[in-house]
């Protein structure tokens, strides 16, 4: 009879472990999902919402893609004399807990003027500040900050734009209810942008 035991009691322990090690994988693949649907930081500091290193971005000299703006107008540049900026709003996407708005910048400033900019340089060297306010739920939102409290999204200081060249520029939200269908786009100095469907 005891080696009987025995040998039961060695089955029991296999399948236990078995059963055990079936259990924490499934857990880690659980806890890998949830990780890349908040995003990963990426090495300029930026956070990619897709949990791909570098992706979903913008600045860094990323060409501007193509589509549809969700809107757009031609502002004057505060100053640069003469300066036009052309500025679409190309993404308004909720993600998960995040929300990104992807802004395309194309500049047309005057001849002697540095072909080099950024969005600092075009918003009249002030911080651009950008915000989406939910007029249904009457909430402002700010773009969102690491752990070290930079803001997730592209600097504006350090994100080259040609002139004559678009280029892009993405921010990170705090992802928006539901219920909200479009927000208005307060984007720099210039005139907000109104009613700017979001995209889920």
């Amino acid at each position: 009879m005891r080696p009987n035991i025995r040998r039961e009691a060695v089955v029991l322990v296999a399948l236990s472990c078995l059963l055990a090690g079936c259990s924490s994988s499934g857990d880690s693949e659980k806890h890998g999902q949830k990780a890349g649907s908040e995003g990963q930081a990426t090495p300029n500091g930026t956070t990619s919402p897709d949990g791909i290193s570098g992706g979903g971005g913008a600045g860094g000299g990323t060409p501007a893609g193509g589509g549809t703006p969700l809107a757009s107008a031609t502002f004057n540049t505060p100053q640069i004399a003469n300066g036009k900026v052309d500025i679409a709003i190309m993404g308004l996407q909720v993600r998960g807990k995040l929300t990104i708005l992807t802004v395309r910048l194309t500049p047309h400033l005057p001849q002697g003027t540095d072909e080099k900019t950024n969005p600092y340089e075009l918003n009249g060297k002030v911080p651009l500040f950008s915000e989406l306010i939910d007029t249904v739920n009457l909430k402002s939102y700010r773009v969102v900050r690491d752990s070290s409290h930079r803001e997730v999204g592209s600097d504006d200081v350090q994100t080259p734009i040609h002139n004559e060249t678009p280029g892009l520029a993405t921010y990170t939200f705090a992802g928006l209810p539901a219920n909200v269908k479009s927000v208005d786009v307060h984007y720099g100095a210039w005139q907000p942008f109104s009613n700017v469907p979001v995209q889920r």
